[in-house]
Parts: structure tokens; sequence; C-alpha cells
């Protein structure tokens, strides 16, 4: 009798052990599916990474704010700053980011470390030029690095808007940008038929005339305007430096210049005065600060757009 309950009790035992273990194992795969659901993997340009599927703290460092903003989502840390003073943002995203945003420094050089992890993000989204920094950023969290550089804004918006499955509201930004440009396009036409259009951009040393990238990008490609004969190959940057005298055998109809305050080789010069464009009043002048702090990024290029139409068909 004592034996068929000992043998009892152990059956029942091993019974409970064996549910018991079951259950823990159900319990840790069902935690792997809800860790499986909570990351996803990512290709970015070091390789694979495993990032949050719902992110709630973004630190951006990619230059990407605007098209993130776009998408609908803020980050507490940016890097879009202002080209002449990066201890401030970017214009174009000054007022939507306001005083709780935190300052990174600007995307194109090394960024403050300490003013990121201030932040604690939960998900940083790092520059093409910060790979010298990936493994400190990587402490601080999950680090995902954009494969584009600022000037690669099609495939830049495109692989944020991925990351974060809005195309949608990619596919509406484009529809918007495309639709201005267009009516811009006909505009434009309308007054200068088929005459041609140049990029220049003066310093005090130098010339620099641009057949892509920020304004050209947005003159040449999204406006469909014409460019000027003998519009030189351009450098990785878009442009090319070329000597003033030059000029002599350029003769776009319609200079878009780009200079800031401040003198230029070109004051007071008898070639950049002799050109027909100058002649004429077909001058529109924007500052290179302008350039880059809105001809790279989503919500700069559909304000700047509207300016130079305006510059053009109401000069």
């Amino acid at each position: 009798m004592k034996k068929i309950g000992l043998s009892l009790f152990v059956f029942i035992m091993l019974c409970l052990y064996g549910c018991a273990d079951d259950t823990e194992k159900r319990s840790a795969a069902s935690d792997d599916l809800s860790n499986a659901a909570e990351t996803k993997i990512v290709k970015d340009k070091i390789g694979k990474v495993k990032l949050p599927s719902n992110p709630s703290r973004i630190a951006d460092l990619s230059g990407s704010t605007e098209e993130l903003l776009v998408i609908g989502i803020k980050p507490v840390v940016s890097s879009n700053t202002d080209i002449e003073d990066a201890s401030r943002f970017s214009p174009v995203v000054r007022k939507e980011l306001g005083t709780t945003t935190v300052n990174a420094g600007w995307y194109a050089s090394d960024i403050n470390i300490e003013a990121v992890a201030s932040a604690k993000p939960d998900l940083i989204i790092a520059g093409a030029r910060h790979e010298n920094q990936y493994e400190q950023l990587q402490k601080i969290a999950p680090t995902v690095m954009v494969p584009y550089d600022f000037n690669g804004f099609q495939e830049r918006f495109n692989f944020i808007a991925n990351l974060f499955d809005k195309q949608e509201e990619l596919e509406k930004w484009y529809a918007a940008y495309e639709t201005k440009a267009q009516q811009w396009a006909i505009d434009i036409k309308e007054k200068t038929k088929d005459e041609t259009f140049a990029i220049i951009e003066a310093t005090a040393k130098e010339i620099r005339i641009y057949a892509a990238t920020g304004v050209a990008d947005m003159v040449f490609n999204d406006l469909q305007l014409s460019k000027a004969e003998g519009t030189p190959e351009p450098d990785p940057w878009g442009g090319r430096v070329t000597s003033v005298e030059a000029l002599a055998s350029f003769q776009p109809d319609h200079i878009i210049l780009m200079a800031d305050n401040g003198p230029t080789i070109l004051d007071d010069n008898n070639v950049w005065d002799s050109m027909n464009a100058v002649k004429n009043k077909h001058i529109y002048r924007i500052t290179s600060a302008k350039n880059y702090n809105y001809a790279f990024t989503a919500m700069g290029k559909m304000e700047l757009i509207d300016e130079l139409g305006e510059l053009i068909v109401k000069n």
C-alpha cells in the first residue's frame, strides 16, 4: 500500500513538473515573440542593425529633421542647425522645434555626444559622416546610420520614410511639391520662354558655377528650366570653381546669384558687368546661406521654390 502511494506521488510530481516546464517554455517563447515584435532589423550604411519598432524619443543627427517633421515625428535631439550659426537651429525648423529639442551641433561635423545622451533617446539616427562616433552613440541607444549625405535628398527622405513605415506621408509630400513645381515651371516659362539659366555662387575669393545639388537641382530638375550652354561638369559638390575671366564666353539669359552679405569677387568687375544677364537685369539674388539652409531639405524646398518662382516671374 505504501509502495502504491509512493508511486502515485512520484507520478503526480512528474506530471506537475512537466506542466510547469511546458509553461516556462511557452512563456519564454511568448517573450521571444514579444521581443521580436518590439524590434525590427534595418539595413543601414554599416550593415544590419536591430532597432526598436516604436521609438518615442528619437535623436536625429543626420540632417533629416525636416523629413521627420513632415512624416509626423518630432525629434528630441536635432542637428539641423543654421549654416551661419550652429548654436541655433535652422530657420526652417526653429519654430517647430522650440526650446525643448536638444541641439547636438551641425550634422556635417562631429556630434556633441553629451548633448545626445542628456535627452535619453531610445533611437538615434546618425548621419553618413558619423562613423567615427558610431560606437559612442550605440552605447547611448540603438543607432541607425543613414547611408546618404545631405545632398542626396530623395534617397535620404525615402530611407527615413521607410524606416518608420511612413510611405503615405512621403507620397503626399512629393505630390504637393511636384504640383507646386509644375505650376511655377509654367509661370516661369510663360515669361522666359526657352531662355537659359545659370546658378553662380560668389564669394570674396572665387566663383562657382553649379550644375547640380541644392538650388541647381531645384532649377534644372524640379522646374525643368534650361541649363546655359557651357555650364561646367560638376564636382561631387554639384559645382565647379571657375575664373571670372571665363564668364566672358558664358552667356546665360538668366542668373541666380548666390552671395552672402559683403563684398564679392564680382563687384566692379568689367567681365561680370558685360554679361547679357547683368545688362538685362536678369539677376536673381539669394544668399548662400539660403541655399544651404533651405534647398536640401523637405520643408525648406517647399518654401524656397516659391521664393525662386516669385523672384523670376515678378522681376
